[in-house]
Protein backbone atom coordinates (compact mmCIF):
# COMPACT_ATOMS: atom_id res chain seq x y z
CA UNK A 1 0.00 0.00 0.00
CA UNK A 2 2.93 2.46 1.00
CA UNK A 3 3.94 1.94 -2.99
CA UNK A 4 0.79 2.99 -4.15
CA UNK A 5 1.04 5.88 -2.14
CA UNK A 6 4.12 6.89 -3.62
CA UNK A 7 3.62 5.98 -6.68
CA UNK A 8 0.45 8.23 -6.70
CA UNK A 9 2.84 11.41 -4.80
CA UNK A 10 5.42 10.75 -7.58
CA UNK A 11 2.67 10.82 -10.34
CA UNK A 12 1.25 14.30 -8.54
CA UNK A 13 4.40 15.74 -8.23
CA UNK A 14 5.31 15.29 -11.89
CA UNK A 15 1.61 16.58 -12.80
CA UNK A 16 2.54 19.71 -10.58
CA UNK A 17 5.67 20.47 -12.30
CA UNK A 18 4.37 20.41 -16.11
CA UNK A 19 1.52 22.19 -14.78
CA UNK A 20 3.94 25.02 -13.70
CA UNK A 21 5.83 24.81 -16.53
CA UNK A 22 3.01 25.82 -18.50
CA UNK A 23 2.61 28.75 -16.54
CA UNK A 24 6.22 29.41 -17.09
CA UNK A 25 5.68 29.21 -20.36
CA UNK A 26 2.68 31.40 -20.68
CA UNK A 27 4.56 33.96 -18.96
CA UNK A 28 7.74 33.38 -21.76
CA UNK A 29 5.26 33.14 -24.67
CA UNK A 30 3.62 36.80 -23.18
CA UNK A 31 7.09 38.35 -23.43
CA UNK A 32 8.42 37.03 -26.42
CA UNK A 33 4.68 38.58 -28.03
CA UNK A 34 5.19 41.63 -26.97
CA UNK A 35 8.99 41.81 -28.23
CA UNK A 36 7.77 40.20 -31.80
CA UNK A 37 5.17 43.05 -32.07
CA UNK A 38 7.77 45.42 -33.10
CA UNK A 39 9.33 43.30 -35.32
CA UNK A 40 6.55 42.04 -36.89
CA UNK A 41 3.30 44.22 -36.25
CA UNK A 42 1.24 42.56 -39.21
CA UNK A 43 2.16 38.99 -39.80
CA UNK A 44 -0.74 36.57 -39.75
CA UNK A 45 1.27 33.29 -39.17
CA UNK A 46 3.74 35.03 -36.21
CA UNK A 47 -0.43 35.55 -35.01
CA UNK A 48 -1.70 32.00 -35.67
CA UNK A 49 1.51 30.43 -34.36
CA UNK A 50 1.34 32.49 -31.47
CA UNK A 51 -2.45 31.77 -30.52
CA UNK A 52 -1.84 28.09 -30.90
CA UNK A 53 0.82 28.28 -28.54
CA UNK A 54 -0.81 30.45 -25.78
CA UNK A 55 -3.88 27.72 -26.15
CA UNK A 56 -2.16 25.09 -25.74
CA UNK A 57 -0.35 25.97 -22.80
CA UNK A 58 -3.05 27.43 -20.98
CA UNK A 59 -4.72 24.13 -21.85
CA UNK A 60 -1.92 21.63 -20.82
CA UNK A 61 -1.84 24.06 -17.74
CA UNK A 62 -5.52 23.13 -16.57
CA UNK A 63 -5.37 19.16 -17.53
CA UNK A 64 -2.15 18.53 -15.75
CA UNK A 65 -3.41 20.74 -12.98
CA UNK A 66 -6.47 19.00 -12.95
CA UNK A 67 -4.81 15.66 -12.87
CA UNK A 68 -2.53 16.68 -10.23
CA UNK A 69 -5.81 17.59 -7.77
CA UNK A 70 -8.46 14.51 -8.98
CA UNK A 71 -10.55 16.47 -10.86
CA UNK A 72 -12.00 15.15 -14.09
CA UNK A 73 -11.88 16.97 -17.01
CA UNK A 74 -14.18 15.89 -20.01
CA UNK A 75 -12.74 15.43 -23.61
CA UNK A 76 -15.08 17.93 -24.89
CA UNK A 77 -14.51 20.26 -22.24
CA UNK A 78 -10.67 19.93 -22.78
CA UNK A 79 -11.26 20.48 -26.53
CA UNK A 80 -13.94 23.72 -25.51
CA UNK A 81 -11.08 24.79 -23.37
CA UNK A 82 -8.76 24.99 -25.84
CA UNK A 83 -10.46 27.23 -28.35
CA UNK A 84 -11.57 29.82 -25.22
CA UNK A 85 -8.97 29.14 -22.91
CA UNK A 86 -9.24 32.74 -21.50
CA UNK A 87 -12.64 32.27 -20.13
CA UNK A 88 -11.83 28.07 -19.51
CA UNK A 89 -9.10 29.32 -17.43
CA UNK A 90 -11.46 31.55 -14.79
CA UNK A 91 -13.79 28.81 -14.94
CA UNK A 92 -11.46 26.59 -13.95
CA UNK A 93 -10.33 28.85 -11.54
CA UNK A 94 -13.46 29.08 -10.18
CA UNK A 95 -14.56 25.70 -9.60
CA UNK A 96 -11.28 24.49 -8.27
CA UNK A 97 -10.97 26.95 -5.70
CA UNK A 98 -13.99 28.91 -5.22
CA UNK A 99 -13.64 32.98 -5.25
CA UNK A 100 -9.47 32.34 -4.34
CA UNK A 101 -9.69 31.10 -7.95
CA UNK A 102 -10.82 34.22 -9.36
CA UNK A 103 -8.21 36.42 -7.34
CA UNK A 104 -5.96 33.88 -8.73
CA UNK A 105 -7.48 34.57 -12.29
CA UNK A 106 -7.12 38.79 -11.86
CA UNK A 107 -3.24 38.30 -10.55
CA UNK A 108 -2.27 36.22 -13.38
CA UNK A 109 -4.22 38.20 -15.64
CA UNK A 110 -2.48 41.36 -14.44
CA UNK A 111 0.81 39.32 -14.45
CA UNK A 112 0.27 38.35 -18.07
CA UNK A 113 -0.60 41.71 -19.01
CA UNK A 114 2.43 43.31 -17.47
CA UNK A 115 4.38 41.31 -19.40
CA UNK A 116 3.36 41.85 -22.54
CA UNK A 117 3.92 45.88 -22.46
CA UNK A 118 6.82 45.81 -20.63
CA UNK A 119 8.02 43.74 -23.57
CA UNK A 120 6.51 45.46 -25.65
CA UNK A 121 7.92 48.64 -24.90
CA UNK A 122 11.05 47.64 -23.69
CA UNK A 123 11.81 46.49 -27.50
CA UNK A 124 10.08 49.83 -28.35
CA UNK A 125 12.21 52.28 -26.82
CA UNK A 126 15.34 49.59 -27.29
CA UNK A 127 14.65 49.67 -31.08
CA UNK A 128 14.03 53.45 -31.47
CA UNK A 129 17.02 54.82 -29.65
CA UNK A 130 19.14 52.24 -31.52
CA UNK A 131 17.60 53.64 -34.40
CA UNK A 132 15.96 50.87 -36.46
CA UNK A 133 12.52 51.75 -36.54
CA UNK A 134 11.40 53.42 -39.72
CA UNK A 135 8.51 56.34 -39.84
CA UNK A 136 5.32 54.19 -40.30
CA UNK A 137 5.78 53.77 -36.28
CA UNK A 138 5.15 57.07 -35.60
CA UNK A 139 2.02 57.67 -38.20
Amino acid sequence: MAEVQNTDEYRNATYGKVSRRCVFGLYAMSAIWGAIQIAFPENGILYLASALLFATLASGWAIFDAKMRGIKILPVLQMLYFFLWPIGAVIYLLYRSGMRGLLTAVVHGIGLTTTLAVAFYATFYGLHFAGMLDARYYQ
